[in-house]
């Protein structure tokens, strides 16, 4: 994780559900979206939910899974996206300042869940997936997981990467996506140890419901892409 942007008046939930309504018809059927296991993300109360990356478009799959305000973590430059770019914001994404502290990056993501009942995607690898292995997890999350002791909710983007795969172009016919959402898992202590095993625990989780098998390595930052 990095530092972050307030996310101020542009994620107020409202603006949010009105740009989400308007844009979710169109993304399920650029997606062919199928979405299992919705019912593991409740509807209200703060919640993590820890997502496999593959793709730029997890983001907009998981929040058009859902029907319900969502923040996620991303890249400042994706605001630069033709069309859907500028509408990021609104959509929820925090967008990242690469390069600044930690500590900023944890105490907005902690306010979030604390102040606005938030629900929050991160992706714990840190970075997309080439071979689509669930690869080691950063410590972001299970650190602030301990922290705010909300449920982390695992779920798996299936075929997202053959919709826009890394260093391509989307595909304008999209294709055929799953979502597939796991029961929550409880938050570690802030014992260093049982973040290391609720880690472990959430990357075999991931992988099952990927239907794909764990890399001990990190994956590669921006997915291998230049930066």
């Amino acid at each position: 994780m990095t530092a972050v942007a307030d996310p101020g008046d542009e994620l107020v939930p409202t603006v949010q559900a009105r740009v989400a309504a308007a844009l979710r018809p169109v993304l399920r059927r650029w997606l062919r979206l199928e979405v299992e296991g919705r019912e593991h993300v409740p509807m209200t109360g703060p919640v993590l939910i820890a997502s496999t990356h593959q793709s730029h478009a997890d983001s907009p799959a998981i929040g058009t899974a859902v029907p319900r305000p969502m923040h996620f973590l991303g890249d400042r430059r994706l605001i630069d996206w033709p069309v859907l770019g500028p509408l990021l914001p609104r959509m929820g994404m925090v967008p990242l300042h690469r390069g600044g502290a930690d500590a900023d990056a944890m105490d907005l993501l902690a306010r979030l869940l604390r102040e606005r009942d938030a629900c929050i995607v991160i992706y714990p690898e840190g970075s997309r997936s080439r071979d689509g292995r669930v690869h080691r997890l950063r410590s972001g999350l299970a650190r602030l997981a301990a922290e705010t002791q909300v449920p982390v909710v695992p779920v798996a983007v299936a075929g997202i990467h053959d919709v826009w795969p890394i260093g391509r172009r989307p595909r304008l016919r999209g294709g055929r996506v799953v979502v597939r959402f796991g029961p929550a898992l409880a938050p570690p202590t802030q014992d260093g140890g049982s973040r290391r095993t609720f880690n472990l625990a959430l990357q075999a989780r991931l992988a099952e419901l990927a239907g794909t098998t764990t890399a001990d390595d990190f994956s590669p930052a921006h997915g291998g892409e230049a930066a």
